[in-house]
């Protein structure tokens, strides 16, 4: 299939305190996502480009769950139908690799070398599922570094793992002998795979299609000292009882995805399971959150 065709891109206007919801509701759907400050300065452009394979409902709710995350009315939107361009090998080529801590996060082509003493990442930034440009993955980046300094941790699961980014940090930095990576998305669970068999860590974690922690194996293997989700809010509180039920006694928990604002509502349900909070790490508006109990 040529990635380049029937590539569909949608073009909106936003407030700027608008710009991160939407930036993470449609980071896992698009293959490219752009944001940029208007001329004026009081409004922002968001383009979202919808690969061949990608479904234009799914990205106009996404949209829709945005706006509401957001607390503004949804504004118009333009569809546009772009050139047939392979836009996929286009961005992996101009997307620069990123450091977070120790990590440098590249795409396939990088055109530069990692600096000396970084841990190289090599993420598929075409229809991965998280490619670590977004806050959130950088404030679990940074979570994980701090743990692995002050304790080792032996069961480690990565829930709702995307491109799988996060379980192959902690096994980079934590090398635990049980890692488990799963994603509610099939498609998700393959990418994560895939970009683990790049960095020589298919054997490193399990790789999994499981709803939360409700999946036979997953229940099996817990509980688990370490869990990372980097969902979005509401689902990390219907979650909560999940997650806490698979946490080892003196386990940790790191939770992103949530908005600042968002941090006390989302702390609530997980105090009410008996974790209380550790630490945070905020970045531009969004919150890591580190528990233990």
């Amino acid at each position: 299939m040529n990635p380049g065709a029937g590539l569909i891109e949608a073009h909106l206007t936003l407030p700027p305190e608008a710009v991160p919801a939407f930036e993470l509701m449609l980071s896992d759907l698009v293959v490219a996502l752009t944001t940029m400050t208007r001329d004026d300065g009081a409004t922002w452009t968001l383009e979202a480009l919808l690969g061949p394979d990608g479904d234009k409902e799914a990205l106009a709710d996404a949209l829709v769950e945005a706006a509401t995350i957001a607390g503004i009315e949804l504004p118009p939107i333009e569809w546009r139908v772009l050139p047939d361009v392979d836009w996929v090998s286009e961005t992996q080529k101009i997307l620069k690799p990123l450091d977070i801590g120790r990590f440098w996060i590249h795409g396939p082509e990088a055109p530069e070398v990692p600096p000396v003493a970084a841990i190289a990442l090599e993420i598929e930034a075409g229809m991965a599922f998280g490619t670590g440009r977004h806050a959130t993955t950088a404030g679990c980046v940074l979570a994980l570094e701090r743990l692995a300094r002050i304790r080792r941790f032996r069961r480690v699961i990565d829930v709702g793992a995307g491109s799988g980014i996060l379980a192959m940090v902690a096994a980079k930095l934590m090398h635990p002998p049980v890692l488990w990576a799963t994603d509610v998305d099939p498609v998700a669970v393959e990418t994560a795979r895939d970009n683990a068999a790049k960095n020589g860590l298919r054997a490193a974690a399990l790789h999994t299609v499981a709803d939360g922690v409700i999946e036979r194996k997953v229940q099996a293997a817990a509980p688990f000292d370490l869990v990372i989700a980097n969902i979005l809010a509401v689902p990390l509180m219907k979650l909560a009882k999940q997650i806490c039920d698979v946490v080892a006694p003196g386990g940790t928990i790191v939770l992103s995805g949530l908005l600042v604002s968002q941090e006390t509502m989302v702390l609530s349900a997980y105090r009410q399971r008996g974790f209380h909070l550790a630490a945070h790490i905020h970045k531009e508006n969004w919150a890591t959150l580190i528990l233990t109990r």
